[in-house]
């Protein structure tokens, strides 16, 4: 038996690395392709594993590791930096999507748990597809991607209570609504019963080991713990993964949890792999085949219903049409939760075989559908939505005289606050128009002329007045709308300056295409001042930190759209730190040279460069006298190369060419 469960964890670990790599190369989630593997060489497929009880302890095991992980990296900090989308939208498109899919199921003569469980299941959507293709596309910090993870949040959190819920419903004996309740209520009793004496314990557990053991030590306590808490949970009527989740949760929130994460991390894509192809295997192909219509058919429902009720709670709570439609297409599948879910409710007797087959093939489908919509989604709302006008544009709107000449920001994150402020104080007219309505609430409180509209509608455009202004800066994370705002902005105002920002070098050259006059990469602007920084550190003038500067942003922004790098005009930055310089020093009470003759500094003799003057009281004294005293206030004006005077500061400064203390040198 050992042999054999070695055997398969060997040849999913052969299967996984290639699609790992694979899906990694083409972009797209790994999942997908754990489950088309899992299907082909499983018991169903080529019976490269034909152990139907093997691949369901691998998944067991799959989902306990799984759920560890997903424990591990719960953070408390980012539930309550998005509380606002989590309790609102979260709840309203939970509860929706269950209610709709439990009336559906009622309605073809399902039994009410059954109805229950099925709409639980449906309304969970993929955390592991959809934040890595918004990761992935760079819209983490979209309102899109934010509702999408609050929602996800959401329905994570909601996890621990549906398990507990499907012991419930697989229990015939609870008749009465208070028998319910009363389970419900012992099973949560259970669970933070388990979490706040684990809290109490664990952290002066891990601490002791830290400090007494070595890494090594560390690891076996956490497998221990693991161990340890799913046991308990099992005792207490609850399951292995259950106690997993919960062990994962208490230990993200030790201290030593950010080692622990280093030294797990690594192999949550191998645990998430053994669950997702474990669950493959499980699909009975001649299932999907002797049934494909009805597989098809419940999927499209699957997807309709979800999207329908997400984009409709987003609404709910305010979002603008465009950008819940955009939610709704992202979250219309059905999750791995629902997989964890799915094979516990059978274990519960709550389905048979054929209808946890079906409910599998439905999920699978709808998950390898998930990366296609999430990718046309934006795409497809601005199509749609193009022409939408969110209010009625009247003949005064866009024409107001303070909006001439103006300058329109699209975005009020941090880089749109802070040239709003610039251009407050330079007393420039400009105009915020912003999505989020948390933003707009905060650019009212501070004062800011601000527009509440999609950026990707060409009326919203006009009624920020873009037909008078000089220029419109985009500073959007969207980089589909970015791009759609560009082309709507360059035919609206032809004349108008466009400034865009994007997060990637390689889509300059698009944006450029598009009709933008300026394309300022994040990434490589990082750079530019990161440099600057070091050559400002090392006393380099301005004047040359700015040659090398626009050196660089000609030649990189050149390279970025495909033409060749001058790789000799490079070289002209060796020649301007060779070259002469002046510079300054402003002699202190703590300077060395303080009190001293500029004979006894001698810095022609020790650094190279020559004093040209020294201006004392406001009086220059050129070519001073060797027996000038120095005093504090004094100002030298230095000649020489960059290495020269770099040395001649740290000697006046410290009495030598190098940093620290001052010297001893007389």
């Amino acid at each position: 038996m050992v042999h054999h469960l070695i055997e398969d964890l060997i040849l999913l670990l052969l299967v996984s690395l290639p699609i790992n790599i694979v899906f990694h190369r083409i972009k797209l989630p790994s999942v997908m392709g754990y489950l088309i593997a899992g299907v082909l060489i499983g018991p169903h497929g080529l019976k490269l594993i034909s152990d139907v009880s093997a691949v369901k302890e691998l998944a067991e095991i799959g989902v306990v590791l799984l759920l560890f992980v997903i424990g591990l990296e719960f953070s408390l900090g980012r539930l309550l930096k998005n509380l606002t989308s989590v309790l609102g939208a979260g709840s309203l498109q939970l509860g929706m999507t269950t209610l709709a899919a439990w009336f559906v199921f009622v309605e073809m003569n399902f039994q009410q748990n059954q109805s229950i469980a099925l709409g639980l299941i449906i309304a969970l959507s993929s955390t592991a597809i959809v934040l890595k293709m918004v990761t992935d596309n760079a819209e983490i910090d979209t309102l899109s991607g934010k509702l999408c993870i609050g929602i996800l949040l959401f329905q994570d959190l909601c996890v621990v209570p549906i398990m507990l819920l499907l012991p419930l419903l697989g229990q015939s004996e609870i008749h009465t609504s208070f028998d319910f309740i009363f389970e419900v209520a012992k099973s949560l009793v259970a669970v933070v019963g388990i979490f706040f004496l684990s809290r109490l314990i664990v952290p002066k557990a891990l601490a002791w080991i830290a400090r007494v053991g070595n890494k090594e030590h560390l690891i076996l306590s956490v497998v221990f713990i693991i161990l340890i808490t799913g046991w308990v949970s099992q005792e207490m009527g609850l399951t292995l993964a259950m106690g997993a989740l919960i062990a994962g949760m208490i230990i993200s929130e030790s201290e030593y949890n950010h080692q622990i994460i280093l030294d797990i991390l690594p192999l949550r894509d191998y645990f998430s792999s053994i669950f997702f192809i474990s669950i493959g295997m499980l699909l009975q192909i001649d299932v999907f085949t002797s049934s494909i219509l009805t597989c098809l058919a419940l999927t499209v429902f699957v997807v309709l219903v979800k999207g329908v009720f997400t984009t409709l709670s987003c609404l709910l709570v305010r979002v603008p049409l465009r950008i819940s439609f955009v939610v709704g297409l992202r979250l219309a599948q059905v999750g791995e939760f629902s997989l964890i879910i799915s094979a516990m409710a059978l274990n519960q007797g709550l389905f048979d075989s054929h209808q946890y087959q079906m409910l599998l093939i439905v999920s699978i489908l709808s998950m390898l559908l998930a990366p296609l919509l999430i990718q046309i989604s934006t795409g497809l709302s601005i199509k749609l939505f193009s022409k939408w006008k969110s209010k009625k544009i009247t003949s005064n709107e866009g024409k107001d005289p303070k909006l001439k000449d103006h300058v329109v920001i699209v975005g009020y994150g941090v880089g749109g606050r802070t040239l709003a402020q610039v251009l407050l104080e330079a007393k420039i007219p400009f105009v915020v128009l912003e999505l989020d309505g948390e933003r707009v609430r905060r650019a009212l409180t501070e004062g800011i002329t601000t527009l509440y509209g999609d950026c990707a509608q060409e009326q919203t455009l006009i009624r920020a007045g873009l037909r008078n202004a000089r220029m419109i800066v985009i500073k959007i994370s969207d980089y589909v709308v970015t791009e759609k705002t560009v082309r709507l902005s360059r035919k609206i105002n032809p004349q108008a300056n466009i400034m865009v920002r994007t997060r990637r070098t390689n889509q300059v050259e698009e944006l450029k295409n598009a009709g933008a006059d300026q394309v300022i990469p994040e990434e490589f602007e990082t750079s530019i001042e990161i440099f600057s920084r070091v050559l400002r550190d090392y006393h380099v003038p301005n004047n040359i930190i700015a040659q090398q500067v626009e050196l660089i942003r000609l030649e990189g922004y050149s390279m970025f759209r495909g033409l060749a790098l001058n790789r000799e005009s490079l070289k002209k930055f060796s020649t301007y730190l060779t070259a002469t310089l002046t510079e300054s020093y402003l002699v202190s009470e703590e300077s060395w040279a303080c009190g001293k003759t500029v004979g006894d500094i001698n810095i022609p003799a020790r650094t190279g460069a020559i004093i040209v003057a020294v201006v004392s009281k406001n009086k220059p004294h050129a070519n001073p006298d060797q027996k000038f005293i120095v005093q504090s206030g004094d100002n030298f004006i230095l000649l020489g190369s960059h290495i020269q005077l770099d040395q001649s500061l740290k000697m006046l400064r410290y009495g030598h060419s190098g940093g620290g203390e001052k010297s001893n040198l007389k």
